[in-house]
C-alpha cells in the first residue's frame, strides 16, 4: 500500500511540472493505517521544483461530497414530510397562502369534511405508495434504461465504425483511375463552354465508373450528380438517346435514395415524350400529380406538360378540361396551352371533333386579343391542313391576313354577329352549342373577295417557305374543291420545294408533276397546230409514277408547262449530273415548242462546266446567244471557264475559246446594248467575287495592258476599285511574269511560286509597290492633303493610280519599251476590249520606268 500511494505521489509531483492551472493530484486509500493507531501519511502538492509545497487531504472531495449528499437527503426527507401532510393541512404553503378571510372558511370546511369520512390522518401515507411493487417497477425501469443506454452507446460505436469505413471506401473510390477521368470531364464541362463531343465523354466516363467501381452512385456529390444530370438533358444528341440517359439517371439517382428536383422531374417526363414513349411519360407525370401540385415552383409548366401529353395521347377532352381550369384559376397564365388541344381535336375524324377544335380556337382568340401572333395562326392552320381539315384551315389563314386591317371579317366578329351579341366578346360565352346552333359552314365561310389565286397563292408561299410542302399541295387541292383553277407558277412552286427536300419520295413527287406538266404542255401545243402527228408521249412520267398513287390534284386536270417548269428540272439533274435526263429534258423543250431563257442557258453552260467542256460550253453559248439575250448571270459562267482555259496548269484547253480582251469585249458589247433599266439592275448585281474573277483571268493570260485597261472600265462601268485582293492577284501575274522562264511545261507551273526564286521575286513587286504608295503619298502631302483626308472615292482613285503605274512599269521593263510605247500598247489594248476612249490615266515618266 505504501509503494502505491509513493507511486502515486511520484506520478503527481511530475504532472505538477505542465503548464496547467491546477496539477493533478494524487487520490490514495480512503484510510492508511501502518501498524499503530497513530501512523498516517500525509500528502503534499507541489507545482513545479523549487516552489513552495502544499499539504493536502486526498479525502477532501470525497467528504465534500459526503456532506453534499447527506444535505440533499435531509432536504428531500423534509419535502417527503411536507407531502405526507397533504395541501390542505393548516400549515401547509397551500393554506398559509390564502387570504385570512378564505383561509377560515377552507379550514372549517375542511373540519366539517373530516367529521364526515373521518380524520385525514388514517388515509394512505406515502408508505402505503410506495410499496415493494413500485420498487420492483422502478428498479426494471432503471435497468431497462441503462440497457438502452449501453446499446446506444455500442450504436453509436458501430456508426462511428461505419463512418471510419465509409471515409476510407471513399479515399479508395476517389483514387481510382476511371473516377479521376470521370472528376476532369466533369471539371471540362462546368469550366468550360461544353460542346456535344464533351457531353458524350462526361456520360461514357460515368457509365463505366458506375459499372467498374463498388459504391461511386453513393459517392457522388449532389452538386456532380446535378451536373451529369445537365449534361444530359441539354445534350443535341437523338431524342431516344436523350430520354435512355435521363431514364438510367433517374434510376441511379432512386438507388440510392436520392429524390428528384421538380425542374428534373419535368424535363424527364419531356424527355419520355420525346423519346416516343408518351404513355409512359403520361403515367410518370400522374405518378407526380400529388406531389408536384402542392408546390408553386413550375407549377404553370407541369400543367402545361400534362395539357401537352393528352393532346399526343388522343385524348383531347382530358388535355381540354385541364386546360380551361388552369385558364379559370388565374387570368394571367399563357392561353397558347389551347392549342396542342385544337390540334389533338382536328385530328379526331367527326364533325363533333371538328366543333370543339373551333370552339377552342375562338376562345384562344378571344383569350389573345392583339397578342395573338403570325406563328399561333401558322401552327394550327398547318395542323389543320394535315390533318384534312380545309375548311376551317382556310378560314384560320384568312384570320392572319385580315390581322389588324379588316376587324370585321375576323372570325370572332362574324361570330359575334351571327349571334346577335352586343359588346366585347368574352371566351366564357363561347360554346359548342352556339357553334351547333349557327352551323359550322357559316362560320369558317371564306368571303367572296378571298376567292381568287392570289389568296391561295400568298397561303402556298408561306407554307413552302416555311418548308410544309405537302401542306401547300392540300391548298392545291383546296383551291380545285372552291372552283379556282391553278395555274403553273403554282404548282412550280410545289416541284421546288419538293425537290430542296432531298428526300426520295419528295423527289419523286416533284419530278412525277413536273412531267405531267411538260406531257400536257407538249399535247396542247400539237393540237393548237393541228399537226398530223401525235403527240410524242414522256416516257419519264409513266417510269415514276406508274407503281406510285399519285396525290388527287395531279389526277385532275392540270396546267401546261412553261419554261420556269423545264428550267427547274434542268437544275435539279445537272446538280445530280444526269446527262441523259438534260438531253432528253433539251428535246422535250423542242417538242414543247418553248424558246428558252437565259436561266435556261445559264444551267447547261455550268454543266459543261461541271465537266470541264471548254469547247461544249463555248459552242452552246454561241448557238444558244443567237436566241436568248446573256445576263450577268452568263457571263460570270464565261469567266469562270476562262480561268480554266487561261490557267496554263490545268489540263482544260480549247483553242477555239476566246482570249480575255476578246471575251471582254463581248461583255461590253452585250452591257451597251442592254437598256438602261437593265443597265442599272445589271450595275447593282454585279459582284467583288465577279471582278476579282476578270481581273485573275487577265493575270494568268500574262495580259499586262488588258489588266490595266479591264481596271479602268470596270471602274468607269460598275464602279469597283482595286483592293488588296487585287493587289495581291497582280504582285503574283508581275513576280510570275519575271520568274517563269518560257516553254515551261504546265505540270511544273503550280510548284513554281513555293521556290525561292519566286518568294524573292514576290517581296521585291510588293516593295515596288509600297515605294509607288509613298511617292503618291508624298505628292499628297506636297499639296497639304493626307491620305487620311480622301473621301472613300478619292480614295479608290488613289489606289487605281497607284496599279497602275506599277503596271505601266513591269510593262515598260520587261519589253523594253518607253513611256509613249507604253501608252501606245495600252491604246491598243483599250481598242480591241470595247472600250475606246475612256480615262486610262497618266503616263509614267523616265524615272519611274526604271524603278523595277
Amino acid at each position: 500500500m505504501l509503494r502505491q500511494a509513493i507511486r502515486g505521489a511520484r506520478w503527481h509531483y511530475a504532472a505538477g511540472t505542465s503548464s496547467s492551472p491546477r496539477a493533478f493530484s494524487a487520490v490514495a486509500a480512503r484510510r492508511l493505517d501502518y501498524g499503530g493507531p497513530n501512523d498516517k501519511v500525509t500528502f503534499y502538492e507541489q507545482d513545479a521544483p523549487g516552489k513552495k509545497r502544499r499539504r493536502i487531504d486526498p479525502e477532501a472531495e470525497e467528504i465534500q461530497e459526503r456532506e453534499e449528499v447527506q444535505n440533499e437527503l435531509s432536504r428531500i426527507h423534509e419535502e417527503l414530510k411536507e407531502l405526507e401532510k397533504g395541501p390542505f393541512h393548516p400549515d401547509s404553503p397551500f393554506i398559509q397562502s390564502l387570504p385570512e378571510k378564505d383561509r377560515q372558511i377552507a379550514l372549517e370546511a375542511l373540519r366539517k369534511y373530516d367529521e364526515e369520512h373521518g380524520d385525514s390522518e388514517n388515509g394512505p401515507t406515502l408508505d402505503d405508495v410506495f410499496d415493494e411493487e413500485l420498487d420492483d417497477m422502478l428498479k426494471k425501469e432503471f435497468e431497462g434504461m441503462a440497457l438502452e443506454e449501453e446499446e446506444n452507446w455500442q450504436g453509436r460505436q458501430k456508426l462511428d465504425t461505419r463512418q471510419q469505413v465509409k471515409a476510407r471506401d471513399l479515399d479508395t473510390i476517389a483514387n481510382h483511375p476511371f473516377v479521376a477521368k470521370f472528376k476532369k470531364m466533369l471539371r471540362r464541362f462546368k469550366d468550360e463552354e461544353a460542346d456535344e463531343r464533351t457531353r458524350q465523354e462526361l456520360w461514357k466516363s460515368y457509365r463505366r465508373c458506375k459499372q467498374a467501381v463498388p459504391g461511386f452512385l453513393e459517392s457522388i456529390t449532389p452538386d456532380e450528380a446535378q451536373a451529369v444530370w445537365n449534361s444530359q438533358a441539354s445534350s443535341q444528341s437523338s431524342n431516344t438517346t436523350r430520354s435512355t440517359h435521363l431514364q438510367t439517371l433517374v434510376q441511379d439517382t432512386t438507388s440510392v435514395g436520392r429524390t428528384l428536383a421538380t425542374l428534373q422531374i419535368l424535363t424527364f417526363i419531356e424527355a419520355l415524350h420525346d423519346g416516343g414513349s408518351t404513355t409512359e411519360a403520361l403515367v410518370t407525370w400522374e405518378a407526380y400529380q400529388s406531389e408536384l401540385s402542392q408546390k408553386k415552383e413550375d407549377l404553370e409548366e407541369y400543367w402545361m406538360q400534362g395539357v401537352r401529353l393528352f393532346a399526343a395521347e388522343s385524348n383531347p377532352q382530358r388535355a381540354q378540361d385541364i386546360a380551361l381550369a388552369f385558364l379559370a384559376n388565374d387570368q394571367s397564365r399563357q392561353p397558347r396551352i389551347l392549342i396542342p388541344v385544337i390540334i389533338a381535336w382536328a385530328k379526331i375524324p367527326g364533325e363533333e371533333a371538328e366543333v370543339k377544335a373551333w370552339t377552342l380556337y375562338l376562345q384562344l382568340k378571344t383569350f389573345l386579343g392583339p397578342d395573338m401572333t403570325m406563328e399561333d395562326y401558322d401552327q394550327i392552320s398547318i395542323s389543320l391542313l394535315s390533318a384534312g381539315r380545309l375548311d376551317t384551315a382556310i378560314a384560320i389563314f384568312k384570320d392572319m391576313m385580315v390581322t389588324r386591317q379588316d376587324p370585321s371579317k375576323d372570325s370572332t366578329a362574324v361570330y359575334r354577329e351571327v349571334l346577335g351579341l352586343a359588346g366585347n366578346l368574352q371566351a366564357s360565352s363561347i360554346n359548342e352549342q352556339a357553334v351547333n346552333k349557327v352551323s359550322l359552314s357559316v362560320l369558317t365561310m371564306l368571303p367572296r373577295q378571298f376567292q381568287n389565286r392570289f389568296f391561295f397563292a400568298s397561303w402556298m408561299k408561306k407554307l413552302i417557305g416555311m418548308g410544309h410542302v405537302d401542306s401547300a399541295a392540300l391548298v392545291i387541292e383546296l383551291m380545285y374543291e372552291r372552283g379556282v383553277r391553278p395555274d403553273a407558277k403554282h404548282l412550280n412552286g410545289l416541284i421546288a420545294g419538293w425537290l430542296r427536300e432531298g428526300n426520295a419520295e419528295s423527289r419523286d413527287k416533284a419530278e412525277a408533276l413536273a412531267w405531267s406538266m411538260i406531257q400536257h404542255r407538249i399535247k396542247t401545243v400539237w393540237q393548237r397546230y393541228e399537226l398530223t402527228k401525235p403527240a410524242p408521249e414522256v416516257q419519264v412520267q409513266s417510269q415514276k409514277t406508274g407503281s406510285r398513287r399519285l396525290p388527287p390534284f395531279m389526277q385532275r386536270e392540270i396546267p401546261p408547262a412553261g419554261i420556269e417548269t423545264f428550267s427547274i428540272l434542268l437544275l435539279h439533274y445537272t446538280r445530280r449530273g444526269e446527262d441523259d435526263m438534260i438531253k432528253y429534258l433539251v428535246k422535250c423543250l423542242g417538242d414543247a415548242q418553248i424558246q428558252p431563257n437565259s436561266y435556261f442557258m445559264n444551267h447547261l453552260l455550268y454543266a459543261e462546266l461541271r465537266k470541264q467542256d471548254i469547247k461544249a460550253l463555248w459552242t452552246k453559248f454561241q448557238k444558244m446567244s443567237v436566241s436568248v439575250r446573256p445576263d450577268l448571270e452568263t457571263y460570270a459562267c464565261l469567266w469562270d471557264c476562262a480561268k480554266l482555259q487561261y490557267d496554263r496548269g490545268r489540263p482544260a484547253f480549247d483553242s477555239g475559246f476566246p482570249s480575255a480582251r476578246q471575251l471582254f469585249a463581248n461583255m461590253v458589247q452585250w452591257y451597251s446594248q442592254l437598256p438602261p433599266h437593265a443597265q442599272r439592275i445589271t450595275r447593282a448585281e454585279f459582284s467583288k467575287e465577279l471582278f476579282d474573277q476578270i481581273v485573275r483571268c487577265f493575270c494568268l493570260s500574262k495580259d499586262v495592258p488588258g489588266t490595266l485597261v479591264a481596271l479602268y472600265s470596270m471602274r468607269a462601268a460598275f464602279g469597283f476599285a482595286p483592293d488588296d485582293v487585287t493587289a495581291r492577284l497582280i504582285i503574283l501575274q508581275v513576280a510570275r511574269l519575271a520568274g517563269v522562264p518560257a516553254g515551261t511545261p504546265k505540270h511544273r507551273l503550280r510548284r513554281l511560286s513555293s521556290t525561292p526564286r519566286s518568294k524573292e521575286n514576290i517581296a521585291q513587286v510588293s516593295r515596288l509597290l509600297e515605294i509607288l504608295g509613298e511617292r503618291k503619298s508624298m505628292g499628297l502631302r506636297a499639296q497639304g492633303l493626307g491620305i487620311e483626308q480622301l473621301d472613300p472615292h478619292e480614295r479608290e482613285q488613289y489606289q487605281l493610280e497607284i496599279i497602275a503605274d506599277l503596271l505601266r512599269i513591269v510593262l515598260s521593263r520587261t519589253e523594253n519599251l518607253d513611256p509613249v510605247q507604253v501608252e501606245r500598247k495600252i491604246t491598243l489594248a483599250a481598242t480591241e476590249m470595247g472600250v475606246d476612249g475612256i480615262d486610262l490615266g497618266q503616263p509614267i515618266g523616265v524615272d519611274d520606268s526604271q524603278l523595277l
